[in-house]
């Protein structure tokens, strides 16, 4: 299987992507995908090659990934706003053969510390606009256990990794998601908000969407009072968020029938807070479905789909994932207990790039993930996050590591010690706090 392959079989007329003014259908997204592979296999790219982007929620990200799915190779999302520090220690984890810069990733990845090939995405993306007759798009046959993607994630133990995922891996998901009730159709409308690097905003929003030939419309840049006029404007039937992003949606002034047309909401990332829940719910007229995932679960453990909803759980179990809860030594704990999360499904991961250690520090040779979160099931199967054994803020649904953080700060000459915790954010979730000693 390729997972550029789920855009082969749609109606070349129906909507595919909507990104401001530019609209493009599916017939056009096949051409321009196959036009930017001629330009991408000009430059090297092949089987197994691994192709970097930054870029932010936009056509480019899209004709980009599928291009260099179709050609056999791997794609590694960057979040185009880390520091350019920051994303020169992820490129040196992977060692990628070329880096793909749209608008949003010149900022931090024009620097000459960059030592990778770099090529312009925006040139590419418009080329492939104006190309005329291509030559037919290109997807190559993989093996279910061929690398698709690479994350880069601190992992679950907290150190800078990158995490190695399957076509497989993802693919799975959008079967078990066919499977649930009420699933996606290609009669829905998505809002493409959550940030493509993210897992959750790869999978489930950008390919689970393309998968069923639905509508995607894009938004690179989070704005709430945009995103609502957008989700008014086509009629966005599907809308997923992180908290943060259902706090600023209820801030709005825009009436209070502007998610009329959502058929199912829902929230991950992080902890939807109870009040945000039930002020959606009665300002909006809709109930927020909350999930449960890792990257290294392609996300998906648990959804809230399908299903009554209940304000403080992250849902039941997917489908065909197998979810137990133990002890410190390993044993499962009794119902109604707390325990440490361990998973094991279709779509956990192959493992850390060239880290052994690491991946058999959380995998074991059975396939079962150690996540590192506690948490425990009521006698209806719903799952509930109670706590954490691994040191982490979350940040707008972005894991924080404090001792990565504190690594950094160790770094400047001035800084004698430094201790990083995290606290609530109104906005945030968490936010970092950094206590420092220096040099006077």
């Amino acid at each position: 299987m390729n997972l550029a392959g789920l855009i082969n079989d749609h109606d070349a007329d129906a909507t595919a992507l909507v990104d401001g003014d530019e609209v493009l259908t599916y017939g056009d997204l096949r051409r321009r995908v196959g036009a930017m592979q001629g330009d991408l296999a000009e430059h090297g790219v092949r089987e197994d090659s691994v192709v970097a982007l930054a870029t932010g929620n936009d056509v480019a990200f899209v004709l980009a990934t599928l291009a260099v799915l179709g050609l056999g190779g791997v794609v590694m999302p960057l979040n185009p706003s880390s520091p350019t520090l920051e994303l020169v220690r992820k490129l040196d984890v992977a060692r990628p053969d070329l880096l793909l810069i749209g608008h949003a990733g010149r900022t931090h990845l024009d620097a000459e510390t960059i030592t990778t090939e770099r090529l312009d995405l925006i040139e590419l993306s418009n080329r492939s606009a104006t190309a005329g007759d291509v030559a037919d798009r290109i997807v190559v046959e993989r093996n279910d256990g061929d690398a698709a993607f690479y994350l880069a994630t601190s992992g679950v133990s907290g150190d800078a990794k990158v995490a190695v995922l399957t076509h497989r891996n993802l693919g799975w998901i959008h079967d078990a998601l066919a499977e649930m009730e009420s699933p996606a159709t290609s009669a829905d409308v998505s809002l493409g908000v959550l940030p493509f690097t993210h897992i959750f905003g790869l999978n489930v929003v950008l390919l689970g969407m393309l998968r069923v030939g639905g509508k995607l419309v894009l938004q690179e840049r989070f704005d709430a009072t945009e995103s609502l006029r957008l989700v008014q404007e086509h009629g966005v039937t599907m809308l997923t968020g992180a908290p943060p992003m259902w706090q600023r949606w209820l801030a709005s002034d825009l009436p209070d029938d502007v998610l009329a047309s959502v058929r199912f909401a829902a929230s991950g990332a992080a902890a939807l807070p109870v009040a945000v829940f039930e002020a959606v719910r009665d300002r909006f007229g809709v109930e927020i479905a909350q999930g449960y995932g890792l990257t290294e679960t392609s996300p998906i453990v648990t959804l809230g789909r399908g299903f009554p909803v209940r304000p403080t759980s992250v849902g039941r179990v997917l489908p065909g994932v197998e979810v137990a809860l133990v002890d410190e030594s390993g044993s499962p704990v009794d119902m109604g207990d707390e325990g440490e999360i361990v998973v094991r499904s279709p779509g956990v991961f192959a493992g850390y790039l060239e880290d052994a250690a690491a991946t058999e520090s959380v995998l074991s040779e059975d396939g079962w993930l150690w996540t590192g979160d506690v948490g425990i099931f009521d006698e209806d199967g719903y799952l509930y996050l109670v706590d954490r054994i691994k040191d982490i803020v979350i940040v707008s649904g972005f894991n924080v590591y404090p001792a990565e953080v504190e690594n950094v700060l160790m770094a400047h000459p001035g800084v004698q010690g430094a201790i990083v915790t995290g606290t609530v954010d109104a906005l945030t979730g968490e936010a970092v706090v950094a206590h420092v000693t220096g040099t006077a």
